[in-house]
């Protein structure tokens, strides 16, 4: 908890910081408005007739379980019940109402999921089903606030990516015969008040000649303009990944990448950018040798002389400062990974010192915003050393600084991927939120450890319930043809349209499939890969411990 800036000095004797906790904590509590108007639990408000999301653990198992979609390592997790609150039960016998002696009753929404596996994959994973089906629940059941909408007021979204908490429903569903039916109109189902809204402004301008248009789009084109993008530097750029995610933020006008096919790659998802091919080092010298500052540099003599013979037409578009808003970028993680039997090589060794080099950007350039991305290991390696050098490093330009893993599973990737993020943002500036992760994952807390035995965590853990199911490999990948052992056909047909909604979203209206090759394998790594077991969630681990003949004669494992 910080103390406002505004009061600091006024010798008031009170500490507005304790006041504002005080404030905060009165929030959590459990606070009963009325019975016919709502509660305040945990900080929200819920108002009778809100959608809110329910621990799945709350319903009978054997209502979950029936058709279960199955879902690898994450087998057995449940997205939240989607519900309605439809009455607030209080005990008229208690003076006082708390948390846990009053209780909601709720109509239960069905989702895919629950129906069946072919409609899990294959249904849009906002959709959900009315049913006639309420259930009485206690408080702490409840686990946050969602909308039911109509369809066709969704808000745009061409991405398989959910950030919103927004579903439709169009169906109804009895779930004691398995029948799903259109929604009849006899049914008045009450939408959330986000969708009467914009049927009110619809309403309000039918017949006016001019094009309908809602606040939440016109809103979304605002905050899209050209003018507000930030000017962007990608250093060790890759073939865009990290510039393409900030593309309705930022305009990226400068990259740098050591090897080259990336560089080309790059060029062509970022046509605009300027892009260098080169060493990061040799670069930063270049630049500080365009303003002047060449006294201020330390670099090695082989960086002086590769900065020395850069072309005129490179040096005229490298950025300078006060034209960068926006540094990101993720040093080379060899030296971090965990994976990398060789991460004391000399080689690996110089790779980790890259991220001296990019923090020398942060410290020159100074821009409003500052990104680094690396593998989990980056926060533990070296005893937390070369991690804290990083904090401290940018603590010490003046940046306000946010650190943490994320799981991206939990952000609709279909495998495990744990990632660390630190986050800078100058004086002034707002520094970023995490996003909120979205889907069931099996993943535990992502905990940075601290001074002495405190813990953080940037986001919490879906294992216990999220927004949305998890993304299986059979979303992304599931329609593919087979490829052998080799293959190396750059396009070819899909053969079958998409299996999924996940697939229909990443395809959209390609029709060639481009890329689908094999690495050649020899003959014992193509034996491994032909005895993984084919049930959800198999890996290397699950190989059978035996020796096998290879064709040479020889025996192995």
């Amino acid at each position: 908890m910080s103390v406002l800036l505004e009061t600091i000095g006024l010798g008031s004797g009170s500490c507005s910081a304790c006041k504002i906790r005080e404030a905060e904590n009165e929030k959590r509590v459990f606070k009963l408005i009325s019975p016919e108007a709502g509660f305040v639990y945990e900080g929200v408000q819920y108002n009778l007739h809100d959608f809110v999301y329910v621990s799945p653990h709350c319903f009978a198992a054997e209502k979950i379980e029936t058709g279960t979609f199955k879902s690898g390592r994450n087998v057995g997790l449940k997205a939240y019940v989607v519900c309605q609150l439809m009455e607030i039960i209080s005990p008229k016998e208690k003076k006082r109402v708390d948390a846990t002696s009053a209780k909601v009753k709720v109509r239960r929404y069905y989702r895919p999921e629950d129906i069946s596996t072919e409609k899990a994959y294959f249904s849009d994973i906002r959709e959900v089903y009315y049913t006639e089906e309420t259930e009485v629940l206690p408080i702490e059941s409840v686990k946050g606030k969602c909308e039911v909408r109509k369809k066709k007021d969704l808000p745009p979204n061409d991405l398989p990516v959910m950030f919103q908490h927004v579903f439709f429903c169009e169906s109804l569903y009895d779930p004691l015969t398995g029948s799903l039916k259109q929604l009849s109109s006899n049914i008045k189902m009450r939408y959330s008040a986000a969708t009467m809204d914009t049927e009110a402004v619809l309403r309000k301008r039918k017949g006016k000649g001019k094009e309908v248009e809602t606040d939440m789009e016109s809103d979304i084109q605002k905050g899209a303009g050209k003018e507000n993008r930030l000017a962007t530097l990608d250093i060790f750029a890759g073939c865009g990944g990290l510039s393409e995610d900030y593309k309705r933020v930022s305009v990226t006008k400068w990259a740098i990448e050591y090897e080259e096919p990336a560089a080309d790659a790059f060029k062509l998802n970022h046509p605009q950018a300027a892009v260098f091919v080169n060493n990061c080092n040799v670069i930063l010298r270049a630049i500080m040798q365009k303003c002047g500052d060449i006294d201020e540099c330390i670099s090695t003599p082989e960086a002086e002389e590769l900065a020395k013979i850069l072309d005129e037409k490179v040096i005229s578009e490298l950025p300078i400062p006060g034209q960068v808003d926006f540094i990101n970028g993720g040093p080379p993680c060899q030296g971090f990974s965990g994976m990398n039997r060789f991460n004391q090589s000399t080689w690996s060794k110089v790779q980790c010192e890259m991220i001296l080099a990019f923090l020398s950007y942060a410290d020159y350039f100074r821009p409003k915003y500052f990104l680094l991305e690396n593998v989990r290991n980056f926060v533990s390696f070296n005893k937390g050393q070369t991690f804290c050098l990083t904090l401290a490093s940018l603590l010490e330009m003046g940046y306000q600084v946010r650190f943490g893993i994320l799981e991206a599973g939990a952000y609709g990737v279909s495998q495990s991927r744990k990632r660390a993020f630190i986050w800078a943002a100058a004086p002034g500036e707002v520094l970023p939120e995490w996003p909120e992760p979205m889907h069931v994952f099996a993943a535990p807390e992502l905990k940075v450890s601290l001074s002495g035995n405190a813990q953080y965590a940037a986001a919490r853990s879906t294992a216990n319930g999220a927004a949305f199911r998890a993304i299986t490999v059979k979303d992304t990948i599931g329609e593919l043809p087979p490829v052998s052992n080799g293959a190396s056909r750059t396009s070819m047909e899909y053969g079958d349209g998409p299996a999924s909604w996940f697939q229909k979203k990443i395809r959209a209206n390609v029709d060639v499939l481009t890329d689908h090759i094999s690495k050649e394998m020899n003959e014992l790594n193509l034996i491994r890969c032909q005895r993984v077991p084919k049930h959800p969630g198999a890996d290397w681990r699950d190989l059978p411990d035996e020796k096998v003949k290879l064709s040479t004669g020889k025996s192995s494992i």
